[in-house]
């Protein structure tokens, strides 16, 4: 692979967090995505009664990357994303083994529509902004614009050849957003979410 070419594909892995690390290549989710982008979010239940609750995978079902000049572009909307598709859940081990009916996800997409303004802040954009390093690994930051908020955070890409994955976590409370609880707590979202990303250079 060229170096500018690889240049490109590490500037474009964005999604935001307080810290990232390499991860294993995403389970079921690379063929879903055109070109073999993938990005879901892991939401994990949290509230004194969290059993009762269920934790969730979110799939980025129109994840767009843009290669400007400048550094690769990330986006997806919000409302257009994937609640609990059957074969992420089933990959992800026994913390996502319950199963959730079609009444279930339509109540989270509810609850999680509303919990993110989504009708005011409908997109999540990442803007590349510089790398740091050579070789497999590299430190990337980036601008994050979520719930109408632009952060800038730093994490870490693995690059193999011309694909490039990782893990970050993002913090709702960062950005605005208040994690969705019910009953006083009793029931909840914790805030810490799990970003899982791949790209593959087009």
């Amino acid at each position: 692979m060229q170096t500018t070419a690889k240049r490109r594909l590490l500037l474009a892995l964005a999604l935001a967090g307080l810290a990232g690390c390499a991860s294993p290549p995403l389970p079921a989710a690379r063929s879903e995505a055109a070109g073999g982008n993938a990005l879901r979010i892991l939401v994990f239940r949290g509230g004194t009664a969290a059993r009762l609750g269920h934790n969730h995978v979110l799939r980025a079902a129109d994840l767009r990357v843009q290669w400007p000049a400048a550094g690769p572009v990330l986006s997806f909307r919000l409302d257009a994303l994937d609640i609990d598709p059957a074969a992420l859940r089933a990959g992800l081990g026994p913390a996502f083994s319950s199963a959730v009916d079609d009444e279930a996800r339509a109540g989270t997409r509810g609850n999680l529509l509303k919990a993110l303004d989504v009708a005011a802040h409908p997109e999540v954009v990442v803007r590349t902004l510089q790398q740091v390093g050579e070789g497999g690994r590299r430190a990337v930051e980036a601008e994050i614009t979520l719930h109408g908020v632009a952060r800038k955070q730093w994490f870490v890409v693995e690059v193999e050849g011309q694909r490039a994955r990782g893990e970050v976590v993002v913090r709702q409370s960062d950005f605005g957003i208040q994690p969705f609880t019910v009953l006083g707590g009793l029931l909840a979202v914790q805030d810490a979410l799990v970003v899982q990303f791949e790209l593959v250079e087009p």
